[in-house]
């Protein structure tokens, strides 16, 4: 059941979420825009020994221009707070949200200072919704937050090579955090997209939008040393991604996709699940039960703009329609 947190708390997200941005944001540099696929992106532009580097910020919002303008403003006089940012997670978990748990903070974290999120990094699956809950406030069931998965995906379409010698190493760096591991994949001579820690459920996937149902074979990701795994309908969740704060440590801010199309998405994904993936499929379905719950009655908006975006893809919508006649909020969705 989905129960409500107080208004206070979701202030203190707000200001989290804020020093987050902030911090990324006053290094010195520029920004940058680019069009790609008839949208504005924005990236932060830094020299590093006379080459260009360029990370991604997002899709053009009003938030992102806000934070953009005040960071230009005050990056001078601006520096991270890391004991404020944990005095906020404190007060945050005190106060009800979800608190992220040491070993997944300090990987998100590692991820986030290799540049994954600050170069298109998606962060998807169940990480992402537990995101939700606390972005909008909501004390989502407790079954369907558990997981120490970490999926994260990206957009070949929006991902800029890192110029220069200093491409990270992910396998590297997660070593660094836990005694990650590559997961060999079906086919021993293509890379791993997948990284485990031996003994223990923690897991790092990489993904990337297939371009057809016949792609199997991985997508490399030159920026970060390391290969997604094709995965169908992924485009459609990672299009307009938005900022959010991973509540745990001091703080990660990661990406996530907008909550109306992580919502039908998961609808879309629980009918593509094959009989064996019976309990996985049962959460997608509770996770986008309860997300569009919530969203129907606070940002209905989003839900007709998730829905609106489904108009090119009839196959995806009647899986979808299929599906939503196995939750309760299915009514509110207009199918």
């Amino acid at each position: 059941m989905i129960s409500r947190l107080p208004e206070t708390v979701l202030t203190l997200y707000a200001e989290l979420l804020d020093q987050l941005r902030g911090a990324e944001l006053s290094a010195p540099g520029s920004y940058v825009s680019k069009q790609i696929r008839g949208a504005t992106y924005w990236y932060f532009q830094t020299a590093e020994g006379g080459r260009k580097r360029q990370q991604y910020l997002g899709r053009e919002s009003a938030e992102i221009l806000e934070a953009i303008e005040r960071a230009s403003e005050a990056r001078a006089a601006t520096r991270a707070d890391e004991q404020r940012r944990r005095e906020l997670v404190a007060m945050l978990a005190a106060g009800g949200m979800h608190r992220e748990s040491a070993a997944v903070s300090a990987v998100l974290k590692m991820l986030d200072n290799a540049g994954v999120f600050r170069s298109g990094g998606v962060l998807v699956g169940t990480q992402a919704f537990t995101c939700y809950a606390n972005m909008l406030g909501a004390r989502f069931e407790a079954q369907s937050l558990r997981t120490a998965d970490i999926d994260i995906g990206h957009d070949p379409a929006i991902l800029l090579a890192w110029t220069g010698d200093t491409s990270p190493n992910v396998l590297d760096e997660l070593r660094r955090v836990e005694p990650f591991f590559a997961v060999p994949g079906l086919d021993a001579r293509e890379p791993s997209t997948s990284f485990k820690v031996r003994g223990r459920d923690l897991r790092v996937d990489f993904l990337a939008p297939a371009s057809s149902r016949a792609q199997t074979k991985p997508i490399r990701l030159p920026h970060l040393n390391v290969a997604a795994q094709p995965l169908a309908g992924l485009d459609y969740l990672l299009e307009g991604s938005i900022a959010a704060a991973v509540v745990g440590g001091s703080g990660v801010l990661v990406h996530v996709p907008q909550p109306g199309r992580f919502a039908l998405h998961k609808l879309w994904v629980s009918q593509q699940r094959p009989a064996s993936e019976h309990a996985k499929a049962r959460k997608d379905l509770r996770q986008a039960d309860q997300l569009i719950e919530l969203l129907s009655e606070d940002r209905p908006q989003e839900l007709r703009s998730a829905v609106a975006a489904l108009r090119h893809r009839p196959s995806m919508l009647r899986s979808i329609r299929t599906a939503a006649r196995r939750i309760e909020s299915a009514g509110v969705l207009g199918l």
